[in-house]
């Protein structure tokens, strides 16, 4: 499903930005109702108070020995949520609603309520209150097929999500295969395809047309034979496409990771800064498309 008739189109809400622009694209996508307003928080006061939410969906890992190191569940690292989240707001000038007691890679876990909204797939009503929904996690999981039908009617509708593969180290990309293959379980084979460098999702805020999707590494550590340590697996950016529209960013190369590193501590400030700009523009491609 391509952009909805009376879409605000990109270079438009670049132009305008604040948050009345926020709210009209949003308010039009298809996915929130003019009367629910735009930002769809967690409750009912967030729907007049933000702009902007980013709701993380909780999921059941499917978790065994050997893969990964942690694990990292569901709700890993919400530092990088409120970092990315604090940056948009200044770059965009919108009301954001924050995620309050983090320090950036602190706590590894998110409390009970810090998030600023959280779903599952379980039940269709409560995702399309959000145009924007984000999903990371280390290891494999399931959905049930009400969840997969739920992911397609949401999708559908003009929904967006954002999935990212928390790669622990060199490790396995175990939440980027078991994506892959849901996805293609649910809009058919053949459906994830690669995003390509000069695809407008790199170049809407910030030029990332040399990079494409960044890819973390340590720049201070090495494997054998010299190849850097990497936090992430390079497979490029993919993602499931509904007529011309992004609809499914699913990236491998743990960018969510770099949104927690802001004094750039383990991967530089450089990868930092081009993690969020990779966030930023994603945002600004899904709600704008």
């Amino acid at each position: 499903m391509g952009k909805q008739p009376g879409t605000i189109n990109r270079r438009d809400f670049l132009r305008i930005a604040g948050s009345a622009a926020i709210s009209t694209t949003l308010a039009v996508s298809g996915v929130v109702s003019v009367a629910e307003r735009i930002a769809c928080g967690a409750d009912a006061s967030d729907l007049d108070q933000y702009d902007f939410v980013m709701p993380r969906v909780k999921f059941a890992e499917q978790g065994k020995e050997g893969q990964g190191r942690g694990p990292d569940f569901w709700n890993v690292r919400p530092g990088g949520d409120a970092n990315l989240l604090d940056k948009f707001s200044t770059v965009i000038r919108c009301k954001t609603k924050p995620i309050k007691g983090t320090n950036n890679w602190e706590p590894q876990y998110a409390e009970p309520g810090q998030l600023n909204a959280v779903v599952t797939f379980d039940k269709l009503d409560d995702l399309t209150k959000y145009p924007f929904l984000f999903m990371t996690g280390e290891n494999f999981y399931k959905f049930t097929q009400n969840q997969k039908y739920n992911l397609r009617e949401y999708i559908m509708r003009g929904g967006f999500l954002l999935m990212d593969d928390c790669v622990v180290g060199n490790g396995g990309d175990f939440f980027y295969q078991g994506s892959y293959q849901l996805l293609e379980e649910v809009f058919g084979r053949g459906a994830v395809t690669r995003i390509p460098q000069e695809h407008e999702i790199f170049h809407n805020v910030y030029d990332l047309g040399d990079t494409g999707l960044p890819l973390l590494d340590y720049p201070k550590r090495q494997r054998p034979g010299g190849l850097p340590y990497m936090h992430g697996q390079n497979h490029g950016a993919r993602g499931v496409f509904i007529e011309n529209r992004i609809a499914v960013f699913l990236g491998c190369t743990d960018i969510h990771c770099g949104w927690c590193d802001r004094q750039g501590f383990e991967f530089g400030r450089p990868n930092y800064e081009k993690a969020i700009q990779m966030g930023i523009n994603i945002i600004m491609y899904a709600i704008s498309h």
